[in-house]
């Protein structure tokens, strides 16, 4: 599969965190992984205690739940809406048990 069909979360769109039923009705599975780079107090989600990515190849390791399903590309737009103007979504190399595999993940704008 292709990053079109994973997501990195490291925040609210998480297993157990606010929104992830964002996600609900999607097939799919969840996996452990880490991506490199740094976590800012900055953003929307930063007041609700869930600070920004700053991606960072020489950075510090942040851990993430990576999904994969085959429904999500029929989905970027509407995350996309969801996620507002004040996040981006860029393609990262998620480090996973299993090797290092292309994901979308989203930023700060």
């Amino acid at each position: 599969m292709s990053a079109d069909h994973r997501l990195a979360c490291y925040g609210t769109l998480a297993p157990g965190q606010a929104n992830h039923h964002e996600l609900d009705g999607l097939a799919g599975h969840w996996r452990a992984g880490i991506v490199r780079g740094w976590r800012l107090a900055e953003g929307q989600g930063a007041a609700l205690g869930y600070p920004v990515l700053l991606p960072d190849p020489a950075g510090g390791t942040v851990a993430v739940q990576l999904f994969e399903s085959a429904g999500l590309p029929a989905q970027w737009a509407r995350l996309d809406a969801f996620e507002g103007e004040g996040y981006r979504r860029i393609e990262i190399p998620v480090e996973t048990a299993g090797g290092p595999l292309p994901a979308w993940i989203y930023v700060a704008a």
